[in-house]
């Protein structure tokens, strides 16, 4: 078990929180990408198999081929999603990061690139197949089917959200499973791509971005992430 510290999101900040990273033996399993809901609507994003790691390679193939149950397909969407956030924190790190007003042509890339990945490796996850995805960088789609696009998505938006309700406080849950596969992809980058940040410590980094977005309001929701994103690091295993 690797241990990790996230600092608070400014160096005056005197909370620490420590959270634990695991080193998959094998590229195990984790997620994918952009889009979500067609509806055009944002409603309960988030997914604890997707997030922490355990979404199977073979699962979103089979969704994607519509052989399985909906609700099978709907977390394929999600993982969609989730893809997006993790190489948007990856290509971050890398500095190679670029957007494409090219929304579905853009997504369609690098889910293509997935589906090569885990044709070949249905037994590994999908965050495996998100690493494997992310070594040839290529422009993300600069926003999603809900609208969400993390340059122009604000603190104070962030903020209201959370205190609201509807659509704009489901943006905002959005906007945390976002942020939290964004940490997960910079420290694949930073750390070691096989360094996975249990769904357990989500609420820490929710807890970072909540604080920060509150004291820098008018900040986007993608520089904000990547401040934060940048204090998380491993720490020697006892």
């Amino acid at each position: 078990m690797v241990r990790a510290i996230v600092p608070g999101a400014q160096r005056n900040d005197t909370a620490r929180m420590t959270l634990l990273v695991r080193k998959s033996p094998i590229l195990s399993i984790i997620i994918l990408i952009a889009g979500l809901l067609t509806s055009g609507s944002a409603e309960a994003i988030s997914d604890r198999r997707i997030e922490d790691a355990r979404y199977a390679c073979t699962t979103f193939m089979d969704a994607e081929n519509k052989s399985t149950r909906k609700k099978d397909m709907d977390r394929a969407e999600l993982a969609r999603f989730w893809l997006v956030g993790f190489l948007t924190g990856a290509f971050e790190a890398d500095a190679v990061l670029e957007f494409s007003d090219d929304e579905s042509g853009a997504e369609g890339i690098i889910v293509s690139r997935v589906k090569e990945y885990c044709a070949e490796h249905q037994d590994n996850s999908i965050h495996a197949a998100a690493v494997s995805a992310g070594s040839s960088p290529e422009p993300l789609p600069a926003s999603t089917a809900i609208g969400f696009d993390p340059r122009q998505y604000s603190c104070a938006a962030y903020s209201q959200g959370r205190d609201g309700r509807g659509d704009a406080k489901s943006l905002s849950e959005a906007a945390e499973f976002w942020a939290f596969a964004f940490v997960q992809g910079t420290v694949s980058v930073r750390h070691h791509p096989r360094l996975i940040i249990s769904v357990a410590n989500k609420r820490k980094i929710v807890r970072a971005l909540k604080q920060s977005c509150a004291r820098n309001p008018t900040r986007t929701l993608l520089d904000q992430t990547a401040e934060i994103a940048t204090r998380v690091r491993p720490l020697p295993e006892r």
